[in-house]
């Protein structure tokens, strides 16, 4: 395995604390502080830079438009992919968390219980929908034509258009109370996986009431899927993968690699990457054991994948694409 990178950009900032959203061709960023900047994933070139406000709550890719929602200003904006020019924009209340776009919906508040939830359109942004009064919500996963988000022990799937409820679900256990991902959402099979309690995931989905799964792991810090895999970070030893069928432990990367490990597996072959906060990248095979290294000579905060098969990079203070070959 070789990698070799294509650009790189200096944030002046931490990377780990710049929003990123990949798109086809493009990435979006923020970055100096109060900047949002697009860079054409092939060369880093700067297709437009703009004043955004401090530290993204949301950023997320619609199409051929940006939905941003900063810290400060109390502000939703969203852009035009090509140009950077605002679409619409609209005052929120403060404290307004929970980015999510559905469909020709974009739906944010909830978060922390601070604001209601409130649905707009995108193509400009009026108000279709709100619960009038603050609401807690975990952050929303897109799925088909429904918006999945919940608090406690509940999970909902909302009719974004509306916001009324198309399916509800009791939880064996509370819904993570955290800011980043709860829900996701493996491509096999029509089921969702949450992080619940301190340690556990859960698997629900359409058509059945009653949970398929529910199982107890190690304490992790993040969780996701890659391929059809779902995984868990465990800021001590690494990754461990689950099978989303029955939540049965497949593999863990403490026995292969030995670093601490950043988060964000990036699929790669029939396995994955994945990187080490010291700069090492590892290529792990099917098993999760480590079957290449090599080293991008800089320590890193996060690994994404590229629309085009490379892999995006978040650094000490920079951002970078790079090449994997064989």
């Amino acid at each position: 395995m070789d990698i070799t990178v294509r650009w790189e950009r200096e944030l002046h900032q931490r990377g780990a604390h710049s929003a990123v959203a990949a798109g086809p061709d493009c990435v979006v960023l923020h970055e100096r502080r109060t900047r949002l900047v697009c860079l054409e994933q092939a060369d880093g070139a700067v297709r437009w830079d703009v004043p955004l406000g401090t530290w993204p709550r949301g950023l997320v890719l619609a199409g051929d438009r940006v939905l941003v929602l900063p810290q400060t200003p109390d502000l939703l904006s969203c852009l035009d992919l090509r140009t950077g020019a605002v679409l619409w924009s609209t005052p929120t209340p403060r404290f307004t968390g929970n980015l999510a776009v559905a469909g020709d919906t974009v739906v944010i508040g909830g978060w922390r219980g601070y604001t209601p939830m409130t649905g707009l359109a995108l193509a400009d942004g009026h108000v279709r929908w709100t619960t009038g009064s603050p609401v807690c919500s975990v952050r929303p996963l897109p799925w088909g034509a429904g918006l999945l988000t919940g608090s406690g022990s509940e999970a909902v799937l909302l009719d974004p258009r509306d916001g009324a409820a198309l399916a509800r679900w009791r939880l064996p256990e509370p819904l993570l109370p955290w800011d980043g991902r709860v829900f996701t959402a493996p491509p096999a099979g029509d089921r969702f996986v949450a992080g619940a309690g301190r340690a556990s995931l859960v698997s629900f989905g359409p058509g059945a009431r009653e949970p398929a799964w529910h199982a107890a792991y190690e304490p992790f810090a993040w969780f996701g899927h890659v391929g059809d895999a779902v995984w868990l970070h465990r800021p001590a030893d690494g990754f461990r993968t689950v099978d989303p069928a029955d939540g049965s432990r497949l593999w863990c990367t403490g026995t292969g690699v030995g670093q601490q490990l950043v988060t964000g597996p990036v699929p790669y072959g029939d396995g994955f990457l994945v990187g080490s906060d010291n700069g090492g990248v590892y290529a792990l095979g099917p098993d999760g054991r480590a079957v290449a290294r090599r080293s991008l000579g800089r320590r890193l905060d996060g690994l994404h994948p590229a629309a085009d098969g490379g892999l995006l990079f978040a650094s000490k203070g920079t951002f970078g694409a790079a090449t994997v070959t064989p």
